[in-house]
């Protein structure tokens, strides 16, 4: 489904992405960690078309979305770091808003609302709430539930659990596991070790916007020794933690 081959991006002449490849399929999580500075972010980035790479390729089925970037932004849900909701608000209504501007019919808004809903954990009265009044956690389910509403392929999420409470965090996870149920491609960006671990069945280790491990997560895992986690396997590569 989605292939990166030997991507580079550079910024001010120095080297952000160094020759990154890894690929995902129907069905797979892939979470992607590494330290601050890394290159994550840059490469969710590229993969949501936001920027292009400066050598090497992204294929979605097949086709490179640097030249042809309609090829994966209307099967992709792309959930950036800021939140990205009308503060004024309900969540209902931005829910709405942004159902009809990613073309949702108008038919069939109201079942998709309920669907991506259900999904995130939201019950009426909590999508009657403005979002300035809902809490950060809330923010964060609600901004993945507008991610859904197209009914993606692939879901992209950049660090959607940071300075949320558990239960949030966790309804998030369980929101992702029940993507990958439903036979979605998920990437997964994030910053808690046993996070990643919990949903992935993948994983992308980067250094340095390097690729310093990927494959899967029961061969990474055993690969060294039984019961290695991925904190572990992540110092036994990178000489650190998180």
């Amino acid at each position: 489904m989605l292939e990166l081959k030997d991507v580079v991006k550079n910024y001010h002449g120095q080297r952000v992405v160094d020759g990154l490849s890894f690929s995902v399929d129907s069905g797979q999580v892939l979470g992607i960690i590494g330290s601050n500075g890394a290159g994550k972010s840059t490469c969710v980035s590229m993969i949501a078309t936001l920027i292009k790479p400066d050598a090497g390729t992204i294929l979605y089925n097949g086709e490179d979305i640097s030249r042809h970037p309609d090829a994966i932004r209307g099967r992709m849900g792309f959930v950036p770091q800021e939140i990205a909701l009308y503060e004024s608000l309900t969540g209902l209504d931005n829910l709405k808003f942004w159902g009809k501007s990613y073309g949702v019919p108008s038919n069939r808004i109201n079942d998709e609302i309920e669907r991506v809903s259900g999904i995130i954990g939201f019950d009426r009265d909590m999508l009657r709430k403005r979002v300035s009044e809902c809490s950060g956690g809330m923010k964060r389910r609600l901004n993945i539930g507008v991610s859904l509403l197209s009914d993606p392929e692939l879901v992209v999420l950049d660090e959607p659990t940071t300075g949320i409470d558990m239960q949030s965090a966790d309804q998030i996870l369980a929101a992702i596991e029940a993507l990958r149920e439903r036979g979605k491609s998920v990437i997964f960006v994030g910053h808690y070790m046993e996070e990643v671990e919990r949903i992935s069945t993948h994983f992308c280790i980067m250094e340095e916007g390097k690729s310093r491990a990927f494959g899967e997560k029961e061969e990474l895992l055993g690969s060294s020794e039984p019961g290695l986690t991925l904190a572990q396997l992540y110092k036994l590569l990178c000489g650190g933690i998180q």
